[in-house]
């Protein structure tokens, strides 16, 4: 069974901003503690590390949010997507937003399948 191509541009886009927030910048007081032995072995287990391939996809899929041209259809697709990669919940997003979650969901799939024909016109893959 295929996947419909609104749902293949989500997983895209929720595995880009997982794996951005698991590789993010590492500068600040965190880089200078991690030049301590004892810090680094606490934080290389917390931290997860991509293949090149894997982060060069991430890069290309979180550049999609770009493709909507309407920027609160835009901000609502960037909550529901960082709700769903782990960053809150959505319901709540739309309740302190004053959003139906419903409409909001609705609407975003819509947005989304936009994205996947103008991710295909740009002959881009969505896999």
């Amino acid at each position: 069974m295929e996947t419909e191509p609104q749902d293949a541009v989500m997983a895209r886009l929720i595995e880009a901003v997982e794996v951005i927030a698991a590789t993010g910048k590492g500068d600040g007081p965190k880089a200078v503690l991690a030049a301590w032995p004892d810090y680094r072995r606490k934080n290389a287990k917390r931290r997860r590390q991509f293949p090149p391939q894997v982060i060069s996809r991430a890069e290309e899929a979180i550049t999609w949010f770009a493709l909507v041209d309407d920027a609160d259809a835009r901000r609502a697709l960037q909550f529901e997507v960082m709700c769903k990669a782990g960053g809150g919940t959505f319901s709540r997003v739309c309740e302190k937003y004053g959003w139906k979650r419903s409409t909001v969901t609705s609407r975003n799939r819509t947005v989304l399948k936009k994205v996947a024909e103008k991710v295909r016109g740009a002959g881009q893959g969505l896999e």
